[in-house]
């Protein structure tokens, strides 16, 4: 055996038998590390959708009605309508916030239901509809709230669904007004720990998204930004945070119809 090899092979322990040598690698890798991007967290959980944190402005009424329905009064069907996000999604997560299933079947434990978005329900959601209002009829202490983009006369659905959802209250919900919405605003960024000066609050009345939904998710840009860029907020923040939020909007515009 060559020396050379045998001595690039093993080697003596102190025991003084022979061990492998360990193997001596080609090259040395030399790892480069990139930079880390921050990644932005949230700190503070949004807040779960109440009747009580909701913003009612003119519709006091619809909101009063919403909670005597939650007490078991008042009619036993209400259907709310109006623009994509004014809060219809809101009122009814508030009022079912552990409901699994978009149509639920009836269950004589549960007393109040709710359904979203009824002229995009499929036919078989449609027809456990159809059947979910029949059974609350029947059943004096039960309710139902239902919300659509439209009002009854003017939705897409069978006439027999059309019908049932005239059985009780309609409630047409619209955008708060600009001061109302600008006050929220301001609110809800100071629970964030974020300063929204009254300049600041002004340029979002003037060039921000004016439904509530579009308004949070906005905040959650400049939250995001600001932590990813450990900068306080600024004009040209705000800018680049709304030119990403209309990018996105139009990006995904089905997300705007909900």
């Amino acid at each position: 055996m060559n020396a050379a090899f045998f001595a690039k092979s093993f080697c003596f322990c102190r025991s003084g038998s022979l061990q492998p040598a360990c193997p001596t690698p080609p090259f040395q890798t030399e790892v480069f590390r990139q930079p880390t991007q921050q990644i932005a967290l949230d700190l503070i959980e949004p807040e779960a959708p109440t009747l009580e944190n909701f913003v009612a402005g003119d519709n006091a009424e619809l909101v009063a009605a919403l909670k005597s329905c939650r007490a078991g009064l008042g009619p036993q069907f209400i259907y709310i309508w109006g623009p994509p996000g004014s809060g219809r999604t809101h009122l009814l997560r508030s009022l079912t916030p552990f409901q699994r299933w978009r149509v639920p079947e009836f269950d004589e434990s549960v007393c109040l239901y709710t359904v979203d978005n009824v002229e995009q329900l499929n036919e078989e959601d449609l027809e456990k509809l159809f059947h979910l209002m029949n059974a609350v009829r029947s059943h004096p202490s039960a309710r139902l709230v239902t919300a659509g983009a439209h009002s009854v006369r003017e939705l897409a659905v069978r006439e027999d669904i059309r019908t049932r959802l005239s059985w009780g209250l309609a409630y047409r919900i619209d955008y708060l007004p600009d001061v109302l919405a600008e006050g929220e605003f301001v609110r809800l960024a100071q629970a964030r720990g974020l300063r929204i000066s009254p300049e600041f609050s002004r340029w979002v009345s003037e060039h921000g998204p004016r439904d509530m939904r579009g308004l949070r998710e906005f905040l959650d840009k400049i939250d995001r930004r600001c932590m990813q860029t450990k900068k306080k907020v600024s004009f040209a923040l705000l800018n680049e945070c709304l030119q990403s939020f209309n990018a996105e909007r139009r990006r995904y515009p089905a997300l705007t119809k909900c």
